[in-house]
Order: C-alpha cells, then structure tokens, then sequence
C-alpha cells in the first residue's frame, strides 16, 4: 500500500504537466491570431488609405493638368503613394478572396490612368461611371476584408 500514494502523486503531476502544456498552446494559437487579425487590420487600412489617396491624386490631375501633361502627371500620380507595394504585400499575407478583390481594385484603377489621360474634364458622366466602377470594386473589397477580420478571431 506504500506505492499507492506516490503513484497519484506522480499522476497528479503528470496530469497537471499536460493540462498546463494544453493551456500553453492555447494562449499561443490564440495570441497568434490576435496578431495575425492586427497585421491585417493594419496592412488593410493601409491599402485602402493607399487606394483613396491614388484615386483622388489621379482626379487632381485631371481637373487641373493640360492634356499634353497628363501622361507624366498620370504616372506620377499612380505612383506616389505606394499602392502597388501594399498590394503585393496583401498578396502574400491576406487570404485569397481579400487578394483578389485587392487586385480587381487596383486594375480598375490602374486602367483608369488611360482615361484621365485623354478624358475631358468636364464629361462628368463618364467620370460618374468610371467612380461608380471603382467604388463598386472597393465596397466589395471592403465586405471580404470585414469578413476576415472577423473570422482571424
């Protein structure tokens, strides 16, 4: 009857060892998607801050550069605020339905550079139609980015 008593011992602490180790992988899965969801809050805010910013600098140049100095400005325009960097970057982090429709996004805008190149400013239909597309695309962006933020949870 000796060995009973270090026997539970031993099975207690052998017990408490593996519900300690389970714990532990726990609070690592769940502090991994803690950070996983804030990186791609982060990288998503960028993007879009990103896509606002190349959207309205194109718009300047149309409303306010001469046809012959478009082309330059355009490029400039598209350029300057890094988009395309933060777009391969959620190429590799973000899942693919974010992917994707980050990409639709910034196709459309890019494509955009040929019309507010040769565009008159003042065809204000055309230009509606053209924001209405993009805008479409972004709001779809937007909807799978929600949807992933909330299933990193």
């Amino acid at each position: 009857m000796t060995w009973i008593a270090p026997l539970f011992a031993l099975l207690g602490v052998l017990l408490g060892a593996g519900a300690s180790a389970m714990n532990d992988q726990r609070r690592w899965h769940r502090e991994e998607r803690a950070r996983t969801r804030e990186q791609r809050v982060a990288l998503y805010t960028e993007y879009l801050s990103a896509l606002e910013n190349t959207g309205q600098a194109l718009l300047t140049v149309l409303r306010t550069t001469s046809a012959h100095e478009r082309p330059a400005a355009v490029q400039t325009a598209f350029t300057a605020h890094g988009l395309g960097a933060v777009r391969h970057r959620i190429n590799v982090l973000a899942p693919a339905p974010v992917s994707d429709a980050a990409d639709a996004v910034f196709r459309a805008l890019r494509d955009s550079r040929r019309y507010v190149e040769t565009a008159d400013p003042r065809d204000e239909s055309a230009l509606g139609s053209l924001k209405e597309e993009i805008g479409d695309l972004r709001e779809r962006l937007k909807a799978v980015m929600r949807h992933d933020i909330a299933t990193t949870r």
